[in-house]
């Protein structure tokens, strides 16, 4: 079937496809906040549930004097990165661990000490973080005394002073949820958008006539819709009494009919007819089967009668298609073009001649928002 279809050609309809796309909205929403839910809890996960015991954070700032009358530009040689090693080389430590009681060791040290940003390179704020208050505290304090001295003992420094000195401050955690919340949901809608846009490139639908015209090359003759628009139906009359314009009786096969057949599921069988009898227009398609499209014939022209032929086709029925010609129903909407393209190329492989298509079950409000028409009963 696919080497005569044309499906892979088609060129994206951008107002079908956004229509197509506003119904999925919800989609995106709901993986969207899927993807919400999960990112802020891996989130909270790492950074409060394993992030281990809390840690308490003092802050202080100092004011770095240079020495730039004997050593000019000296303070260009310095950033955040130079300071936080220097605050961990021995230079400084040896003076820190002199103001520091016994049994506290250089790796604490280290390990507590950290330079911020410096938005000016004369002023350096200094963070000592440890998971027991106090000794964030003491350690502050020591570099208070061990700066102090180490300022006045290195070349191209006059000094380093404290300007502030915080009490210790437990670290707070997961403040960013909200921000791995917002990216979880653009990742989610995302995913969901490009899935989407994947799957509608594959999709088969039929909700329009192009959809099926450029496809198998056959002509649709109209649409019934829903809430039975009246324009849509008069187009229809006029286009199956040029069309069968003649004939005493035509086969009709319904694509919805065969393809709950193909799946050999009785009990859609059963919805899909309920369906397809509540979209028809009332005369168009009876309770009784599609047996005939009364009033569907301009008034004064001979009737013609319509006979259900239900797919797969016996050779009888095969002969009394190919000498009356085959009218295919089409639901509209999902699931019905790759079955029809099925129906299409069996029929054409045992010469029984396609007069046309109806799309019934239509959506008004897509029509209309697709075609700007607007119909009775709409």
């Amino acid at each position: 079937m696919m080497k005569n279809e044309k499906f892979w050609q088609e060129g994206m309809d951008g107002k079908r496809f956004a229509l197509c796309s506003f119904r999925r909205l919800w989609l995106l929403a709901v993986f969207g906040l899927l993807g919400a839910a999960v990112s802020a809890g891996l989130y909270l996960l790492v950074t409060v549930v394993l992030a281990g015991p809390v840690e308490y954070q003092v802050f202080s700032q100092y004011r770095i004097y240079f020495d730039s009358e004997k050593y000019g530009e000296i303070q260009d040689y310095y950033n955040a990165y130079t300071w936080g090693e220097i605050m961990k080389t021995d230079e400084v430590l040896d003076f820190v661990m002199e103001a520091l009681p016994e049994g506290i060791t250089k790796e604490q040290v280290k390990e507590s000490v950290s330079v911020g940003a410096m938005n000016d390179v004369k002023i350096m704020p200094l963070y000592i973080t440890t998971h027991d208050k106090e000794l964030s505290e003491t350690i502050a304090r020591a570099y208070v005394y061990g700066l102090d001295r180490f300022g006045h003992s290195i070349e191209g420094l006059d000094g380093m002073d404290c300007w502030l000195l915080e009490e210790a401050k437990e670290v707070p955690r997961g403040t960013k949820a909200g921000n791995a919340a917002l990216l979880g949901f653009v990742l989610g809608a995302a995913a969901a958008f490009f899935a989407w846009l994947f799957f509608y490139c594959l999709d088969d639908s039929i909700y329009l006539e192009a959809d099926f015209e450029n496809r198998y090359g056959c002509p649709v003759l109209g649409l019934l819709t829903l809430k039975k628009d009246p324009e849509y139906r008069k187009e229809l009359e006029t286009a199956l009494a040029f069309r069968l314009n003649g004939k005493r009786s035509v086969c009709v096969t319904d694509v919805a009919k065969a393809a709950v057949k193909a799946a050999g599921n009785a009990a859609a069988n059963a919805e899909e007819n309920a369906a397809a009898k509540a979209a028809s227009p009332a005369g168009i398609f009876p309770k009784t089967g599609l047996d005939r499209l009364e009033d569907a014939l301009a008034e004064g022209k001979e009737e013609t009668a319509f006979e259900e032929c239900i797919w797969p086709f016996d050779g009888k029925t095969a002969e009394k298609m190919r000498q009356e010609g085959v009218l295919l129903l089409l639901p509209w909407g999902r699931g019905s073009g790759r079955m029809a393209g099925r129906l299409m190329d069996q029929m054409a492989k045992v010469d029984i001649p396609v007069l046309g298509a109806v799309i019934y079950g239509a959506g008004d409000g897509f029509l209309r928002a697709y075609y700007g028409r607007k119909g009775e009963g709409t």
